[in-house]
């Protein structure tokens, strides 16, 4: 029989197999079965809910040419998925409007960029093109539009607030949108100007000049120190847009037929420009050359999110936290959660099992799933998730003969790891200098819930 013929069944913990006062216990630990990190807020860091996203919206070219083009619209900017930033400023992520001020009063930019004519242009000629769906959409230094969602009374926008400012009789401009009468709060828009170096320019030029904002501190950034600076508001956008924005650029082409494809639905579908047909088919309907666009639903026309299941592993008393070092990571000594990919076909759980074992040798069959978290780097969605190993002489054992991925794993001491998270490790302490991840993060999360529970003796199950 091969070693993975040993791994026990998987079992998961969540139903009658556990008992009563354990089932009592657990809850009280979490909340909920999904989020057992207390003490934290749920909203991860990339992941909060800032804008309702309304996607129904984003087929409806009326309201998405009134919400790109109304004065309260914030825009955030990219460069090939680098976000335009002030490194100088406390809020990293430039946000502009398309009025005067629409920030606030702790505002960093004040003057709307409506007023630009180039801007204006632009905004006539994509909501042009995105209503009719132009073939010429990505042509001609044309910017990429990517519609977020409205900021409303569902992810805590007070509009109560907004209309006593508001008197567009005296010439103040509106504070929000409202479509239709149903729809009513502030538009986002996420904006790739990858293709478009003058309007970048322009924008640039703007912000600095209108604003007294020094040039130089104006940058599209590429650095994770700057994306990991972010205020939570400023990281759930950018992960929002870059996202979106990284799956735009990187499918160009059908891949039914190798035609043209072009952003449709303020950036939310992807659709081949191929119009050749051959004929009817059986319903009468047009029966294109390209099987994309004949599909019933096709997979590859809409944005895809790669999930990663990422794990915490304890043992039963929680005394211990297995901790993996990655070959990429071996200079920094960066140990970390055990991590990759799912597979098709496969559920968050076996997937966790699996992952475990092929990069650690350790046999864990009890698996719970914790919390989730996006990772723009470039399209991640993080499953976490708790592994808890019975430690009998076997399970424990480690051995990275199988996948080879690590420079090292071990288990290590609770006590130990609750020193670096706390900051208080020195030489003595810490003599091999070794980090954890960034506590932005969903490793950082699940690795100080282990050492949280280590601390409540009710809390072990």
């Amino acid at each position: 029989m091969g070693v993975f013929s040993k791994i026990p069944r998987l079992s998961i913990r969540f139903q009658s197999s556990i008992s009563k006062s354990k089932q009592d216990s657990y809850y009280k630990m979490s909340g909920n079965v999904l989020n057992p990190i207390h003490g934290q807020d749920h909203s991860s860091y990339f992941g909060a809910e800032i804008v309702n996203r309304v996607s129904f919206l984003r087929e409806d070219s009326d309201f998405i040419s009134n919400s790109v083009a109304h004065d309260s619209t914030r825009f955030i900017f990219f460069d090939k998925t680098n976000p335009l930033i002030n490194k100088g400023g406390d809020q990293k992520l430039v946000m502009l409007t398309n009025g005067d001020h629409q920030l606030g009063a702790k505002e960093s930019v004040k003057k709307g960029i409506f007023s630009l004519e180039s801007w204006r242009k632009t905004i006539e000629d994509w909501s042009s093109g995105n209503k009719d769906q132009d073939p010429g959409l990505r042509d001609n230094n044309m910017p990429t539009f990517l519609f977020l969602g409205l900021e409303d009374e569902s992810v805590g926008l007070n509009l109560s607030s907004l209309k006593s400012v508001e008197d567009p009789d005296n010439g103040s401009e509106e504070k929000y949108l409202d479509y239709q009468g149903r729809y009513q709060g502030i538009p986002y828009y996420a904006v790739d100007l990858s293709q478009s170096t003058e309007l970048q320019n322009t924008i640039i030029n703007h912000v600095a000049e209108s604003n007294g904002i020094d040039k130089s501190n104006l940058i599209f950034s590429h650095s994770r120190k700057h994306y990991l600076g972010f205020s939570p508001k400023e990281a759930a956008l950018y992960s929002h847009g870059k996202m979106f924005l990284d799956w735009l650029s990187r499918n160009r082409f059908c891949p039914g037929c190798g035609s043209r494809v072009i952003p449709i639905h303020a950036g939310g579908k992807l659709r081949c420009t191929n119009e050749e047909t051959e004929g009817m088919n059986e319903n009468d309907e047009i029966q294109y050359v390209c099987p994309v666009r004949n599909a019933t639903v096709s997979n590859v026309s809409f944005p895809r999110t790669d999930a990663v299941v990422i794990t915490a592993i304890t043992n039963t008393e929680r005394t211990k936290v297995l901790l993996s070092l990655a070959k990429r990571y071996a200079d920094t000594k960066l140990y970390a959660c055990t991590a990759g990919f799912m597979e098709p076909s496969e559920t968050v759980e076996v997937a966790t099992k699996r992952e475990i074992w092929e990069e650690t040798g350790v046999v864990c069959s009890d698996i719970n799933i914790v919390s989730t978290q996006p990772w723009p780097f470039p399209g991640n969605l993080m499953i976490g998730c708790l592994g808890v190993v019975e430690f009998n002489g076997v399970n424990e054992v480690i051995h990275l003969g199988h996948d080879r991925e690590l420079a090292d794993a071990r288990w290590f001491d609770v006590g130990f790891i609750k020193t670096l998270i706390n900051g208080t490790n020195d030489q003595t302490t810490n003599p091999e200098g070794l980090l954890l991840p960034s506590k932005e993060s969903i490793a950082f999360s699940l690795i100080k819930m282990v050492v949280d529970q280590a601390s409540e003796p009710s809390n072990k199950l």
